[in-house]
């Protein structure tokens, strides 16, 4: 049996800005990180007609990373993007999953070492003394994506993956989605941005 491959290290994760627009894999603060549900209420638009009703309730904000596809977001043909919708999947605390019993304490090691469970993708801790933001290690919940229009991120930007940063989710998602897990980051080269 092959042994399992390693992510990569920690200084290989993020930069500040490695594109000027979005891309797949930024990391972003102050996200709605689910829907909220169930819903406290059902609030109708009095003043439209009623003919508009949102959902209302609990909704908890923080840290996501964007997962859209980078050549999904850009106009063909033309700078700048092609359309408003984003796909993010919300970045948890690693110690709060492993509070929840989500991820096992002995599984801690080998999740830092390998990032060998499915669901998850491991992120290292990081600090952006100039925007002062700081996220412990995490796990971005790749299961779990919200859906936003693109004026939520504008301004929330932290920061963005670095090229193994980046090759590692597309690794991930690809697992994810096809069950297929590619054992060497050398010869997995998939699009980038």
């Amino acid at each position: 049996m092959p042994p399992k491959p390693e992510r990569p290290s920690d200084a290989d994760y993020c930069e500040p800005e490695r594109v000027e627009l979005f891309s797949q894999g930024d990391l972003f603060r102050d996200m709605p990180l689910a829907y909220p549900l169930p819903a406290d209420e059902l609030v109708v638009d009095e003043e439209g007609g009623g003919s508009r009703r949102f959902l209302s309730g609990p909704l908890e904000f923080g840290p996501a990373m964007l997962v859209t596809p980078s050549c999904s977001m850009g106009a063909q043909g033309t700078a700048g993007y092609g359309h408003p919708v984003r796909t993010l999947v919300p970045v948890l605390p690693l110690a709060e999953l492993v509070e929840r019993a989500v991820v096992k304490q002995t599984a801690l090691d080998d999740l830092r070492r390998f990032d060998h469970l499915i669901n998850y993708m491991y992120l290292p801790a990081l600090e952006v003394d100039e925007l002062e933001f700081s996220m412990p290690e995490s796990v971005a919940l790749l299961y779990m994506p919200v859906t936003l229009h693109h004026a939520f991120l504008e301004g929330q930007r932290v920061s963005q993956l670095a090229y193994r940063g980046a090759q590692q989710l597309q690794r991930k998602l690809v697992w994810f989605y096809s069950g297929w897990l590619e054992d060497d980051l050398d010869v997995f080269d998939p699009p980038m941005d």
